[in-house]
């Protein structure tokens, strides 16, 4: 929300910079992960209107409320949206959730009373500010009980075996290897030495009339970066011999047929990292699935074949005479959910009780785990993969033990020959 604010009594040419100020924050491209948060924000402070209307306090009523009066009503709605009287009309709500209604409620008093609104608990004496307890005690009590949701399942050896076996016994591999299961294939298992989220290599919540997400063109972002894929792109892939002389992408797939290609790296133009443009280098392994370089050589090679132009997002993959569409979080999590039926026949085996769980973010998850059991410290995971150290906990845990001791070593190994440059 934009705070309202007379300004008639400054200089009118103030007056005009201060609206188009307003208009290119409102303007701006955030992103839809934002973009939707904007709008959820916004929604609620609607419905937190719409509620007050219901209860009788119409905007006369509103603009008299005094501070320790919006407190009530702040917890009034706070009892309500937890008993149901919500958006979603759901009694289950997280406590986070019930936070951000309050949030959005306390900013819409703020914003039409035209003042700050004290709501913390001032005899509070810890380090960090507390909310009033009749609204701090009602979000903490939802919290303390509620039930919180399965934790994503990392990838496991037996599911990329069982992918490679039914790509390499179909009947026709050339037109698999165009397909969205060897895509995928070629995408997750170069995810478990990267760590990949799916924004970097596919698509998800695109809006109407897109095909890929794309860097805004906005002022803040340099002009020759303008409106190119946020996903990767060719030009993100580079390939060297033995000698780090680099291999025109022309000469790819049959340089390394004849085993010259050792070295691939991968530059990241922009993530949700602190850090842009950062690259990495993987070594060869010489593995028939687990190897970085095999990966990208295939992914680079099938979009060579689609022609896809230089800028547009190489996560590509086409059904028979059809023109190539680019791989999605859905095409995802559908072939590694099919990849553990195969791998797991029996219903009752965990990671079938557990397929809910997998995801394409069960790439990082893998990634990490990985490189725990490898002996890697936090410090190291956060590096290799680009996190926060504070994330790197958010992807340990205890998970099915048949991840598969190849697959750590595939990952610990090569993880231990890679390296940054910027």
């Amino acid at each position: 929300m934009v705070p309202v604010e007379d300004l008639s009594n400054l200089p009118s040419s103030f007056q005009t910079a201060a609206k188009d100020c307003v208009s290119d924050f409102l303007t701006a491209d955030r992103g839809s992960v934002r973009e939707n948060n904007d709008r959820a924000f916004d929604s609620r402070a609607e419905f937190f209107e719409r509620w007050c209307s219901r209860l009788g306090l119409t905007q006369h009523y509103l603009h008299k409320l005094t501070d320790r009066q919006c407190l009530f009503v702040l917890a009034v709605f706070v009892s309500k949206v937890k008993k149901g009287d919500n958006k979603q009309n759901r009694t289950d709500l997280a406590a986070d959730t019930i936070r951000n209604y309050m949030v959005s409620a306390h900013r819409y008093l703020q914003l039409i009373l035209g003042r700050t609104i004290d709501i913390l608990d001032r005899h509070h004496g810890g380090k960090r500010d507390r909310y009033h307890p009749l609204l701090a005690q009602q979000i903490s009590d939802r919290r303390r009980w509620y039930k919180p949701s399965e934790k994503k399942e990392p990838y496991t050896v037996d599911m990329f075996l069982a992918l490679k076996r039914w790509l390499d016994g179909g009947p026709d591999p050339t037109s698999y290897f165009f397909g969205k299961y060897h895509c995928v294939y070629d995408w997750s298992r170069l995810g478990v030495f990267t760590g990949f989220r799916i924004g970097e290599y596919g698509q998800s919540t695109l809006r109407k009339g897109e095909r890929y997400r794309r860097i805004p063109c906005d002022a803040d972002v340099p002009l020759e970066l303008q409106d190119m894929p946020i996903a990767m792109i060719a030009d993100d892939f580079e390939f060297f011999d033995k000698d780090f002389i680099r291999i025109p992408h022309s000469q790819l797939h049959s340089r390394y047929q004849r085993g010259e290609v050792l070295w691939l790296e991968i530059r990241w133009r922009y993530d949700k990292s602190p850090h842009n443009f950062v690259k990495k280098k993987f070594r060869i392994t010489g593995h028939p699935i687990f190897c970085p370089v095999d990966a990208a050589v295939s992914i680079i090679h099938r979009k060579t074949l689609l022609g896809v132009p230089a800028f547009e997002p190489i996560g590509v993959w086409s059904e028979r005479s059809a023109s190539y569409r680019f791989v999605s979080s859905s095409d995802v999590t559908e072939v590694m959910r099919d990849s553990c039926d195969m791998a797991y026949p029996n219903p009752g085996h965990y990671m079938r009780l557990h397929r809910n769980q997998i995801v394409p973010h069960s790439n990082r998850v893998t990634a990490a785990v990985c490189l725990q059991r490898g002996g890697a410290s936090n410090d190291d995971i956060a590096f290799k993969l680009r996190w926060h150290l504070t994330s790197v906990p958010t992807y340990l845990r205890d998970c099915f033990q048949a991840i598969g001791a190849t697959l750590e070593r595939a990952i610990t190994g090569a993880m231990k020959m890679t390296f940054s440059s910027s």
